[in-house]
């Protein structure tokens, strides 16, 4: 998978923690997880690199290079140059591809050394004693901001409420506890993850929303009630898709994301609708032997299509589903963009 042309810039400390990325593309190279530079590459290379900073900081001003160093996505295998000035390291990489052996002494070695030469003196500049100084008093403020916050709340909460917090967050991050879907917590990081394995290619958000659940909790019971929704989404979990994520948003509403389409067209929404008819509409959910039928509206949004925004997709299928939840012949609807600004422009 060398397709890709790889480079960016970056700034670190002593444990090559990253405090300035100056750029880096793709832009989907280096994620907000990876505090590390080196998080960004394949476990093998990682020594290699802590030794490459070690004769950076062992030589400070020296320009050291060294290639063939492989990044964890796109697998892309590359050169790395650092120098260190001022207690701080600075990290070009790129193809090796796109330079040749970087570290033979040849004249775009040099061309390179001359720039990270003035982005340095340009940094050493700005970053003055000063405003390290500024910067530290600046980070223990918001630190004590930060306790004081967490006091203030704590104080509002009862030991009962505080012990129920605590639970919540040992279980949410992963999966909802009653269906074992993937949790409101955690999708929108499971989703940004699917598209980040190919963020070329297409994904199709369905959010379902479940018709008349309040009538089964108001005629069986909230155990009964509980007993439905685990079985809808041992359904939902069973859909014949590759490689999908099938959520637990609230209560009675449920969202699929499926990623990988190289084009998306009305046969591909429809498809996704029929399977779920199939595979989870088709037939009644027994409780308290009683047979109860399964209605749900879906709506559904095509990232790459609609929006490459995770916030505005969701917003985008809530929507449509709504609009199908609304209408007396379609059970699901697929996002259109003309109805959904006349509808905001008439709340105005």
């Amino acid at each position: 998978m060398e397709d890709y042309d790889i480079s960016f810039l970056l700034q670190g400390d002593g444990n090559l923690n990253l405090l300035t990325k100056y750029w880096h593309d793709p832009v989907f190279l280096i994620s907000p997880y990876q505090r590390n530079l080196k998080d960004i590459f394949d476990p093998k290379d990682r020594d290699r690199i802590t030794e490459l900073a070690r004769k950076a900081y062992s030589d400070v001003g020296t320009f050291i290079c060294d290639d063939g160093f492989q990044i964890l996505s796109p697998a892309v295998t590359i050169s790395l140059c650092m120098m260190v000035k001022n207690h701080r390291i600075f990290v070009l990489g790129m193809n090796t591809g796109l330079v040749g052996n970087i570290g033979s002494g040849c004249g775009i070695r040099d061309v390179i050394h001359r720039f990270m030469g003035l982005i340095i003196s340009t940094d050493r500049d700005l970053m003055t004693d000063n405003m390290e100084i500024i910067r530290e008093q600046f980070e223990e403020i918001q630190k004590l901001n930060n306790q004081l916050v967490n006091i203030q709340r704590q104080l509002k909460k009862s030991n009962a409420l505080l012990n129920q917090l605590n639970l919540d967050l040992n279980n949410r991050l992963v999966k909802d506890e009653l269906t074992g879907l993937v949790s409101r917590y955690q999708y929108r990081e499971e989703i940004e993850m699917a598209i980040a394995k190919d963020p070329r290619k297409f994904g199709i958000f369905t959010f379902l929303d479940l018709d008349r659940f309040k009538q089964v909790n108001d005629n069986f019971g909230h155990r009964a009630g509980d007993e439905y929704l685990k079985e809808f989404a041992r359904r939902l979990k069973g859909l014949p898709f590759e490689n999908f994520i099938a959520i637990r948003i609230s209560g009675d509403e449920f969202g699929i994301y499926i990623h990988g389409y190289h084009k998306v067209r009305e046969e591909e929404y429809r498809e996704i609708w029929e399977k779920i008819q199939d595979h989870v509409l088709h037939k009644p959910i027994e409780i308290a032997s009683q047979e109860l039928e399964v209605l749900c509206s879906g709506g559904m949004a095509g990232y790459g299509i609609h929006t490459k925004n995770f916030f505005d997709l969701i917003e985008y299928a809530d929507f449509a589903m709504y609009e199908a939840k609304n209408s007396k012949t379609d059970l699901f609807k697929i996002f259109n963009i003309d109805r959904y600004i006349q509808k905001k422009v008439s709340v105005r």
